[in-house]
């Protein structure tokens, strides 16, 4: 049993390893890495600032630290940015949004936001289609290039604001 986890922990690492690097900062364009691990499903998410505020700079008015506080405190729950099946009855166990404007920092170019979260599945094999419902919220934001990893497979995919769901 604990070779087995090893071996597929190792598999899991490699297939990572060997995805194809995520496009570079691109307005309305992220990126995701979802890896599912026994019954655990992780993900990490990039995507332009301006594609969630309309901004990538220090919030100049009120308007604008309004709305990136409501960015922060929606954050805190990954299930702002995805939908998992009900039935799979999935439980938040870590989620961090980082971002330099979050920090007080003026980036030097384009600033962006990074998403990791962690959840524990009790029943992982309903995990068949994801939902995105932050492309409701943030208009600007048209695309994600997709990167699947489970039990040893891979598939890649784009996903659109409209059509923002995904099936491995």
């Amino acid at each position: 049993m604990v070779f087995n986890f090893l071996r597929q922990s190792v598999l899991l690492i490699s297939a990572l390893l060997t995805l194809p690097v995520m496009a570079q900062h691109a307005h309305g364009k992220g990126s995701l890495q979802l890896v599912l691990n026994e019954d655990v499903l992780q993900g990490q998410w990039s995507m332009p600032m301006e594609a969630l505020l309309g901004f990538e700079h220090l919030p100049k008015t009120a308007t604008q630290t309004e709305a990136m506080r409501k960015l922060q405190k929606s954050l805190e729950s990954a299930s702002y940015f995805i939908e998992v099946p009900a039935d799979a009855r999935c439980q938040q166990i870590e989620v961090r949004a980082e971002s330099d404007m979050f920090q007080g920092i003026q980036s030097k170019g384009h600033s962006d936001l990074h998403f990791s979260f962690k959840l524990k599945c009790a029943n992982p094999l309903a995990l068949k289609k994801f939902d995105f419902p932050f492309f409701k919220s943030h208009i600007r934001s048209n695309q994600l290039k997709l990167e699947w990893v489970a039990q040893g497979s891979q598939k890649s995919a784009t996903v659109r604001s409209s059509k923002p769901t995904f099936s491995p």
